[in-house]
C-alpha cells in the first residue's frame, strides 16, 4: 500500500482582514522531494508555509500531513511529523546553542531538557551537520544572524521529523554556509530521509539544489515543475518585471540567472 504524501495542499485560500493573500492553491509533495517556493515579495510564499505548519487558521481548503488533516493533530503530533524553521527567532532566555538544538527533541520527552533515548545522537549529528561544534556552548544571544539561523535549522534536524518546512533559511548566511546547509538538505532528501519545502528569494540557489520549483505571484501558483521548466525568460519577466540572461552552470548542470542589463525603476 502506497504511503500518503508528506504534504498535500488542496484548494487553499486565505485573507488578512478581507485582503486576499492566497487564492486556490493546490499541490502535493512526494517523499524525498526537495521543493522550493519562489516568487516576488507579497506573492504569499511565507503565508502558505505558515499555514502548512499549522501556524495560521481561518483558511479555506485542506492541508494534509502524511494523509492527516492538520486541524486534527495536536501540537505534539504536528511536531513529530513536521519541523518548521521561521525567518527569525530570538529566545528571551540565555540558552546555549546546544540547548536550543536540544529543544528540537521536545515532542518525544517530558520536560524541556529531559533526554529521550535518541536525543544525544540526534543533537550531536545536527550540531556537526550545521558546522556548530565550536559554537555549541556559546550563548545563543551572542551569535551572528547567520549562526543563529544555523542553530535553528540544527534544532529542526534534531527534531527528527520527516517533513521540513523552511522559510528563507539562507538569508543571513555567508556563501559557504548557504552551500553547506542546502547541500546537507539535498543529501537528506536524496537519501529519502527527509522531504523539504523551502521558501526562498534566491532563484539561483533554488535552481541549483531544488528538484522542483513552485513559482507564485499575487497569491496564485503560476508554474510548478523542474527548475528548467519553471525558470523561463517569459515567466521571469512576467513575474519580476526584469529581463534576464539564463545559462547552465557547467560545474553543477543547474541553470543560473543574471539581469540582462541595468533596469531603470
Amino acid at each position: 500500500m502506497q504511503k500518503p504524501a508528506p504534504l498535500s495542499v488542496s484548494d487553499v485560500s486565505f485573507a488578512y482582514f478581507d485582503v486576499p493573500v492566497l487564492n486556490n492553491i493546490n499541490f502535493e509533495i512526494q517523499h524525498g522531494e526537495f521543493t522550493g517556493i519562489i516568487g516576488p515579495n507579497g506573492a504569499g510564499k511565507s503565508t502558505l508555509i505558515r499555514i502548512a505548519a499549522a501556524l495560521l487558521e481561518n483558511y479555506r481548503g485542506n492541508i494534509l500531513i502524511s494523509g492527516q488533516d492538520i486541524t486534527t493533530l495536536s501540537r505534539r503530533e504536528m511536531a513529530i511529523k513536521t519541523a518548521y524553521v521561521p525567518q527569525n527567532i530570538e529566545p528571551h532566555f540565555p540558552f546555549t546553542v546546544k540547548e536550543i538544538i536540544r529543544m528540537g527533541r521536545y515532542p518525544y520527552q517530558n520536560g524541556l531538557f529531559a533526554e529521550d533515548s535518541n536525543a544525544r545522537t540526534a543533537v550531536q549529528t545536527a550540531i556537526e551537520n550545521m558546522d556548530l561544534t565550536a559554537l555549541q556552548h556559546r550563548s545563543f544571544s551572542t551569535l551572528s544572524g547567520g549562526e543563529k539561523q544555523r542553530a535553528v535549522i540544527a534544532s529542526a534536524l534534531a527534531q527528527g521529523s520527516d517533513l521540513l518546512l523552511l522559510d528563507e533559511p539562507t538569508t543571513a548566511l555567508d556563501l559557504r554556509h548557504q552551500q553547506l546547509i542546502l547541500s546537507k538538505l539535498k543529501q537528506l532528501t536524496t537519501a529519502g530521509a527527509k522531504t523539504v519545502l523551502l521558501v526562498t528569494h534566491d532563484i539561483n540557489l533554488a535552481a541549483q539544489f531544488c528538484d522542483r520549483l513552485i513559482l507564485m505571484n499575487h497569491g496564485k501558483i503560476l508554474a510548478d515543475g523542474t527548475p528548467k521548466e519553471v525558470l523561463s525568460f517569459k515567466l521571469i519577466q512576467q513575474v519580476y518585471g526584469v529581463k534576464v540572461y539564463i545559462d547552465v552552470n557547467p560545474f553543477t548542470d543547474s541553470i543560473y540567472i543574471l539581469p540582462y542589463k541595468h533596469e531603470s525603476f
